[in-house]
């Protein structure tokens, strides 16, 4: 066999070999994202015509129950909510959605405080590279640094875009765990989270200023504009805090603040600011400062619902 041949005859044992092992590791890692691989298909590829959707952070996807919603507002509803996304996700995520599934009714948008920062546009860009077929995502991915057609070309070489939490997945997956941990569950999009309690006697950080970026104002324009065009009506939630400590930490939280009640005054978007709630005073209903646990997120949910039905019977 020629010098050459036996180049390229290795070039595609390779190719075969980087291939068979990506496929085996991408299978256990979905094995334990057993959560979120359903819930992207959902919202990425699915039709279900969804009443209600909920988009925000991790501070939507831990914390808005959708089985305790629809019960009270008499809807079907769906979290769509973002572990560490800001309005560039947010944004990507409703115009993604409205792809395939009809337009919800109403969304419900969780603002944070870090919503407006510019430091970073995806929190876990590889995430994404599974749902490149969803014709939004695929530009998103391609428009913001992450070309796709290589890995339509070399699927393999997603391998390389893995951070050490991806990493952990393929060994968490090959030992047979999930990303729900026992005793919580998972419905419509919504992940429980755990019963464990905050820290009250944590150390406080000193406050840092955030970044308010007007691309990220332009993303929230863009939902705003999304939602005229598809009928939806818009409402901003600013979900519970224990005792107002991730504000306390942000040294302009009002500047923040004011911000998101300009928006919702100009458009006469109703804005329920539930960081002053009775439960944000009661740690055995935190997980940590920022985020519900299992029985805070119940709840909530029943709080949320009363707000929302209270404005949806009145549009009927």
């Amino acid at each position: 066999m020629s010098p050459v041949k036996r180049i390229i005859l290795s070039a595609i044992l390779a190719i075969v070999f980087c291939q068979l092992a990506f496929v085996f590791i991408k299978r256990e890692i979905d094995k334990y994202q057993i959560h979120n691989t359903g819930r992207m298909q959902e919202l990425l590829y699915n039709k279900t015509n969804y009443d209600v959707l909920f988009i925000g952070s991790s501070r939507t996807h831990l914390t808005i129950n959708p089985a305790i919603i629809d019960s009270i507002c008499h809807v079907n509803s769906y979290n769509a909510g973002i572990e560490g996304g800001n309005l560039f996700e947010f944004n990507m995520m409703l115009k993604a959605y409205l792809q395939n599934h009809p337009a919800p009714k109403w969304l419900v948008l969780t603002l944070d405080l870090h919503s407006f920062v510019a430091d970073y546009k995806f929190f876990n860009y590889a995430q994404y590279f599974s749902y490149a077929k969803n014709k939004i995502i695929k530009d998103y991915l391609d428009h913001n640094g992450y070309n796709t057609l290589r890995l339509r070309v070399f699927p393999f070489l997603e391998l390389t875009d893995y951070d050490d939490n991806m990493k952990g997945y393929f060994v968490k997956g090959l030992m047979g765990y999930s990303e729900i941990p026992e005793g919580d569950f998972q419905y419509k999009g919504y992940l429980s989270n755990t019963q464990n309690q905050v820290d009250t006697a944590a150390p406080v950080s000193a406050p840092v200023n955030v970044e308010i970026a007007n691309s990220r104002k332009g993303c929230l324009v863009e939902i705003m504009n999304t939602c005229n065009t598809n009928h939806i009506k818009i409402i901003f939630t600013y979900a519970p805090e224990y005792k107002h400590k991730i504000a306390e930490g942000i040294s302009n939280n009002k500047e923040v603040f004011d911000v998101m009640n300009d928006f919702a005054a100009e458009k006469n978007i109703p804005f329920f600011r539930h960081d002053s709630l009775n439960i944000c005073n009661n740690p055995g209903l935190f997980a940590n400062p920022g985020h519900l646990n299992r029985n805070g997120a119940d709840i909530y949910s029943s709080i949320l619902a009363e707000h929302l039905n209270k404005i949806i019977k009145r549009e009927h």
